[in-house]
């Protein structure tokens, strides 16, 4: 059962949907709006490959920014996203950091 002090982090993608929209609009698109729509397909279907949970994206995001690295410093990882997300309890925040490890690994 949760606590009242847990945090759950639920990202939610629509990147699908958003690809749908792209390829749709593409089809029956005017030729000068032909390139741009099909540059956007590409870049939606790079971030679809890159791929991985959405809050594992998040927070590889924020990681980034605050140029922590989750394989050499877990503890700072662990740090900076609770820090981003006030409320997150030590143990969701030690999990998504060593997801976010494990998917930097691979």
């Amino acid at each position: 059962m949760f606590s009242k002090k847990e945090a759950h982090l639920i990202a939610l993608s629509d990147l699908d949907d958003a690809r749908d929209a792209v390829r749709g609009a593409l089809s029956d698109a005017p030729a000068d709006e032909a390139p741009g729509l099909r540059r956007a397909a590409r870049i939606l279907d790079e971030l679809a490959e890159r791929g991985g949970e959405p809050r594992v994206r998040w927070a590889r995001g924020i990681l980034e920014r605050d140029g922590v690295n989750p394989v050499t410093h877990e503890v700072a990882a662990i740090r900076a996203l609770r820090q981003e997300l006030p409320g997150l309890s030590l143990l969701a925040a030690t999990e998504l950091a060593r997801e976010t490890k494990l998917a930097q690994q691979s």
